[in-house]
């Protein structure tokens, strides 16, 4: 059985501060054409579970059309870190990852409502330990790969170094600890910087 590890989109969900909260609207309505109800989104792509490009932090990065989309089915290991605020090199290596994908899941329950105030991160050594394991993927359930308050975001800079995909805001309530099957699919966006994911596992 496939599980959706998605966020919903809906105006209650909490953009990072400073972004432009997520917004649907009906500009055009059966009711008024007397044909079809037709819809408009708005908001920042950064909100709610959604994948990063490397133009988000490189000028010259890929953008999301260049996704190769290969690299985003198979094999997952789902890990579990909710008693700590920074996953080390060695927190990793007494784990069984199998897989080319790694999601990280820091909270029991999360609530996309509230922006939480400090996340759980990894080090750039964990990053780098990932990368030499050949994991192509990252996952989280935080906002972000970085702490809040980073101003150079050496994380997403490592992830990129390595050519590394990464997630963010994954919904990981309804799952645990153990090897899945992964499938994500992001928004084709052409020059985008980060685009929404729908993202679903199937345990092994």
């Amino acid at each position: 059985m496939w599980i959706d590890i998605t966020h919903t989109l809906s105006e209650e969900i909490a953009p990072w501060p400073g972004d432009t909260p997520f917004a649907l609207r009906y500009f055009s309505t059966k009711d008024e054409n007397g044909s079809a109800n037709i819809a408009e989104i708005s908001g920042s792509n950064h909100i709610g579970t959604h994948m990063d490009a490397a133009r988000h932090v490189a000028n010259d990065g890929w953008t999301m059309e260049q996704v190769d989309i290969q690299r985003l089915i198979g094999d997952a290991t789902i890990l579990t870190f909710t008693e700590t605020t920074t996953i080390t090199r060695d927190d990793l290596k007494q784990c069984s990852i199998e897989g080319t994908i790694v999601l990280i899941k820091t909270r029991d329950v999360s609530d996309p409502t509230v922006f939480p105030t400090s996340i759980t991160v990894l080090t750039t050594d964990a990053i780098d330990y990932l990368a030499e394991l050949g994991v192509h993927v990252l996952g989280v359930d935080v906002p972000s790969v970085d702490v809040l308050d980073s101003e150079t975001l050496d994380n997403h800079h490592r992830l990129v170094q390595h050519h590394m995909y990464h997630i963010e805001n994954l919904c990981l309530d309804e799952v645990s600890t153990g090897h899945y099957h992964f499938i994500g699919m992001p928004l084709k966006i052409k020059g985008a910087d980060a685009a929404y994911l729908r993202a679903v596992v199937a345990k092994k």
